[in-house]
């Protein structure tokens, strides 16, 4: 998904590189930015920082976000095993950016049969700490998998918000219980914000296919819903073991009344990019304008 800064903003532009479909940790990393619609240099080869996951980041200057308009060029050169090489991308600067609505809470009170499904994990800390949980049985996980999420100790009845796992080390960390985890028996719950994501990103999609752009749709609420019946099609679709078991029947139904909502959609829609709403951009209808021969 394109990156979109805010006009007159600092804002963090952030990117990954791959090599093998896995995220490599470069040695260093450069940034070169040129202006839409042309080779004028806005940063010229400015030094980016590694982040230990890989994460290449660069903070971008009020002045770098002077100008709203779409296509920023963004040129990284990147060295990996004493070799240079270049990953291009494109960002757009704009006076809104279109934000998620949508929280673990709306996914599992539209489909309730979520709240057990699948989504937790039991078992007993090896060790830990009064802000991490360390159990070998983790392991399996990937990285990140229970971010977001929330971490129950039974042994003391205290719930806390998870706010890093490590797939290496098992280890998840957690905001501080009122003691230390030694061999306290745990439920983690994992979070439905990668699911969430992926179908704002979707929504996204649908928006280009209909000749809009999400930063142009001021008002979020207008695709809620939306939202929330593609979110919950995303989880159903990755608990669907089998066709047309209960999860694959629930994947499709909630993926046909997520794009027939769509499709019914009325927009504020920012047709003069102002980042405000006049006139006739009150309702702006998806309706496909159909034509051809009787």
């Amino acid at each position: 998904m394109k990156q979109k800064f805010l006009v007159n903003t600092v804002e963090i532009f952030q990117s990954y590189v791959y090599e093998n479909n896995r995220k490599i940790v470069s040695s260093s990393a450069t940034l070169t930015v040129y202006r839409p619609g042309g080779a004028s240099e806005l940063i010229s080869g400015a030094a980016m920082t590694v982040q230990s996951d890989g994460r290449l980041d660069y903070s971008l200057t009020v002045g770098d976000n002077a100008s709203a308009d779409e296509n920023y060029k963004a040129v990284i050169a990147y060295v990996y095993g004493g070799t240079t090489y270049y990953a291009t991308l494109y960002y757009d600067v704009v006076n809104s950016k279109l934000h998620k609505v949508v929280t673990d809470d709306d996914i599992v009170a539209e489909l309730p049969q979520l709240r057990d499904g699948g989504w937790r994990v039991h078992g007993t800390a090896e060790s830990g700490s009064a802000t991490t949980i360390v159990d070998s049985e983790l392991k399996r996980y990937e990285d990140d998998y229970f971010t977001g999420g929330l971490a129950f100790s039974i042994d003391k009845d205290e719930t806390r918000e998870i706010i890093d796992f490590v797939s290496s080390t098992g280890t998840v960390t957690a905001e501080a219980f009122g003691s230390a985890v030694a061999t306290d028996k745990y439920i983690l719950t994992r979070s439905f914000y990668r699911e969430i994501q992926r179908a704002f990103e979707k929504i996204e999609e649908m928006l280009v296919r209909r000749g809009k752009r999400s930063h142009l749709v001021l008002d979020p609420y207008d695709l809620r819903e939306v939202h929330i019946y593609l979110s919950v099609a995303e989880v159903c679709k990755g608990m669907a073991t089998e066709p047309e078991n209960l999860w694959w029947e629930l994947w499709k139904g909630y993926e046909k009344t997520a794009i027939e909502a769509f499709n019914a959609l009325n927009l504020k829609y920012d047709y003069t990019q102002d980042g405000y709403i006049a006139g006739g951009e009150e309702s702006s209808s998806l309706s496909y304008i159909r034509s051809g021969r009787r």
